[in-house]
């Protein structure tokens, strides 16, 4: 009897540990990582300026999400790139500068705040300075920091297409 209640107690004891014990420890964010996330913003910053579409592609999750400004949500890396690839082609993106506020994180989450400013010149339309903001959240995946959502916020109004002359009579 003497034995099942000491097993009974030593029993309980281990349970209470391990339920009190909380789960196994989490990786936490350190300088480490803020280094690695700005090193791989420069480095998107570098292949957008090169307008290396499958390049950009490689630097987010294969379900990302890109919600630029005056636009739709994007999901799908195949959609973001098919974003990247009209940006840099069609309207002529170029001189991308993105300029760091801050990098934060948590564990395998992270996000990048900061400001860009940008050319645009499309071979059918005016030239124009474009800038902004972007928040930018990042989640670590085997080991390497990837691009999970991008959120681009312009400070300048959408252009509006210019009205049509009427035609004449």
């Amino acid at each position: 009897m003497r034995r099942g209640l000491a097993l009974c107690v030593a029993l309980g004891a281990a349970l209470s540990l391990i339920a009190c014990g909380g789960s196994a420890p989490t990786e936490q964010f350190g300088r480490t990582d803020a280094e690695q996330i700005s090193k791989m913003v420069q480095d998107f910053v570098v292949a957008y300026n090169a307008k290396d579409v499958e390049k950009i592609g490689t630097y987010f999750t294969g379900n990302a999400s890109l919600m630029p400004a005056n636009r739709s949500t994007l999901n799908g890396v195949e959609a973001v790139k098919g974003f990247y690839k009209e940006r840099v082609t069609t309207e002529g993106a170029t001189n991308l500068a993105i300029q760091m506020l801050s990098v934060q994180g948590h564990g395998p989450l992270a996000y990048f705040a900061g400001t860009f400013s940008l050319d645009l010149k499309p071979a059918d339309g005016t030239e124009r300075r474009d800038r902004g903001k972007v928040i930018w959240i990042l989640r670590k995946l085997g080991g390497q920091w990837k691009f999970e959502y991008q959120i681009m916020s312009s400070d300048l109004p959408p252009v509006v297409p210019a009205e049509p002359e009427p035609a004449k009579k």
